[in-house]
């Protein structure tokens, strides 16, 4: 898990979604650019990373940056000029990463959900989603990979904030009401998902007592909620 807390994301797709968001802690990050290096196809999943989220750019306006970081940015673009080709590669691809990370974060602090701007695409039912759970923050909660030919799901925690003396309680929520999935902990756990989870689900997490909900329902307030957006 990023920020220090937990374990590392081991799933190269993930990491390359979580790199072009700019959820990853910045050791991740260095580990993340050193893999686009030398291996092609992590390159290639950000890409195609890259573009799937591009709508992001769009789903925003634009604003100007202060002075100093507009003069800091003009001057690395200037004294990159005259360097070879792949240091101009490299600071384009930086300069789009750091749109993207603005753009999602942007998105995420205002409660939005990405499936806003992707949205759900009934003919890739019984494949991968990914479900950016939110509750307003400038992070995440959550960041949780659902496969539906498998029936499971890995949850990442990244921003949740668990209450003293409360349990996270994570539940999927579809045309059978809410079913419990397990507790959020501070590192990565794969669950399985209850029988029927569709693509037009969400991603749910309440508040609820020492060891869950005793009533297989949620029974405190619920805090963050994510749509799941394909693959």
């Amino acid at each position: 898990m990023s920020g220090g807390s937990g374990e590392p994301v081991s799933d190269p797709d993930l990491r390359a979604a979580e790199y072009v968001l700019g959820t990853l802690a910045a050791q991740e990050r260095a580990d993340v650019e050193r893999e686009i290096a030398a291996d092609p196809s992590m390159a290639k999943r950000v890409e195609v990373w890259e573009r799937r989220l591009s709508p992001l750019l769009d789903a925003i306006p634009s604003v100007p940056p202060p002075p100093r970081v507009r003069a800091a940015l003009l001057q690395s673009l200037s004294d990159a000029l005259p360097g070879p080709p792949d240091q101009l590669d490299g600071l384009r691809r930086q300069v789009r990463l750091w749109r993207f990370a603005a753009a999602g974060a942007g998105l995420l602090a205002a409660g939005l959900a990405l499936f806003v701007v992707v949205g759900p695409r009934p003919e890739l039912e019984g494949g991968r989603y990914l479900a950016v759970v939110q509750g307003g923050g400038a992070l995440p909660a959550l960041i949780v990979r659902v496969d539906t030919r498998t029936g499971t799901a890995q949850v990442r925690p990244v921003g949740a904030e668990t209450p003293a003396d409360r349990n996270l309680e994570l539940w999927f929520v579809g045309a059978q009401g809410a079913k419990p999935l397990g507790l959020v902990g501070t590192t990565s756990i794969r669950v399985t998902l209850p029988a029927g989870a569709s693509p037009d689900g969400a991603i749910a997490v309440s508040v609820e007592p020492v060891g869950g909900s005793p009533t297989g329902q949620p029974t405190g307030p619920v805090i963050y909620t994510g749509k799941l957006i394909p693959e």
